[in-house]
């Protein structure tokens, strides 16, 4: 006999002792204990055995049973377990939204180089395919209309779908193609708003880069920050940074120089004429190098200046240099007398 079954033994024979001494107590309050005999004894090890063989004789789980139990627990826990971390927009760009969502599998893991889904509803049908990095991140980039929406993204290794109100706005605002006339004066102004789409509080650092030349303007107590544009004829680029937003454009600078070269007089001398095109020209310095010679006149308040040059004798091409400010322009022509 194991100890398990003389265990057994014990609490039964203290069970039926109970018995008999309530049943033993008279009127009196005497009490008489009934001894238990080989044929009780005996009765309770049978039992004892029959309860031992009924616990062998349970049938264990199937394997299949175990694995839709395995099955069951992992559908349990994909409804417990976040499989996505939905995140932010992390760029914003003429309308294209950069948004940035975390995935993972049942156990914590980064699910890696692996398909997921973004919607602007829960029909991801016709929503957006996405590949997730080394880190898990799916990063989606979408063109949408400004304005407000509900943006999911779906785990199809886990089948979560989680969701997010993202709000749809241009951080940079009034950004735009310039074409302008050299030192024709212009402002390029823009206005920067923060996160929720407010205007930035004043103080708040815009970086606008004009080909390799970097200014940084703080802005106003309404969100503008503005750049006077100094740059020589030619075709720029220019780049406006706020935080990690940027916007680029093309900035166009034109020759301000309008020419016309009269006919030589019998002394030799030739009518210049100098017009700045663009606004704000009058009463401004022009400078003239012909035949090694600089000539120096102020425009009219139409922006018109007037040279009188005088030439060699013999007729032919020259050259002709003339500056406004530090832009300087070469022409060529022919002189040639009455």
């Amino acid at each position: 006999m194991n100890s398990n079954k003389l265990k057994f033994l014990i609490i039964a024979a203290i069970f039926l002792l109970s018995i008999n001494f309530s049943f033993a107590v008279d009127d009196n309050a005497t009490q008489t204990f009934t001894e238990i005999n080989d044929n009780q004894l005996t009765e309770i090890e049978d039992n004892a055995l029959s309860v031992e063989d009924s616990n062998d004789n349970l049938q264990q789980p199937t394997e299949q049973e175990i694995i839709g139990q395995e099955n069951d627990d992992s559908k349990l826990s994909a409804e417990k377990v976040q499989t996505i971390k939905m995140q932010a927009i992390t760029n914003r760009f003429d309308g294209v939204i950069w948004y940035k969502a975390t995935f993972y599998d049942l156990n914590g893991y980064p699910i890696q180089n692996k398909l997921v889904f973004f919607s602007l509803n829960d029909d991801f049908e016709y929503g957006y395919e996405v590949i997730t990095d080394s880190d898990g991140v799916g990063l989606l980039k979408a063109k949408f209309a400004n304005g407000n929406y509900r943006l999911y993204a779906k785990n199809p290794w886990t089948g979560e779908v989680a969701s997010d109100n993202i709000k749809v706005f241009d951080v940079i605002t009034g950004a735009k193609d310039i074409t302008m006339y050299y030192d024709d004066g212009l402002t390029y102004k823009v206005r920067v708003f923060d996160n929720n789409g407010n205007p930035a509080k004043a103080g708040q650092k815009v970086t606008f880069l004009v080909d390799n030349k970097k200014t940084i303007v703080k802005t106003d107590k309404n969100g503008h920050a503005k750049l006077k544009i100094t740059s020589a004829p030619g075709l720029h680029a220019i780049h406006v940074i706020y935080n990690d937003f940027l916007v680029s454009k093309d900035l166009v600078v034109k020759n301000p120089f309008k020419v016309k070269l009269g006919k030589t007089n019998k002394n030799f001398k030739v009518k210049f004429t100098v017009k700045l095109l663009g606004k704000n020209k009058k009463k401004k310095l022009v400078k003239i190098k012909f035949n090694k010679k600089t000539y120096k006149a102020k425009t009219s308040k139409k922006g018109v200046a007037i040279f009188k040059l005088k030439h060699p004798i013999k007729t032919g091409s020259y050259k002709l240099l003339v500056q406004y400010k530090k832009y300087k322009y070469g022409y060529t022509f022919s002189t040639a007398r009455y």
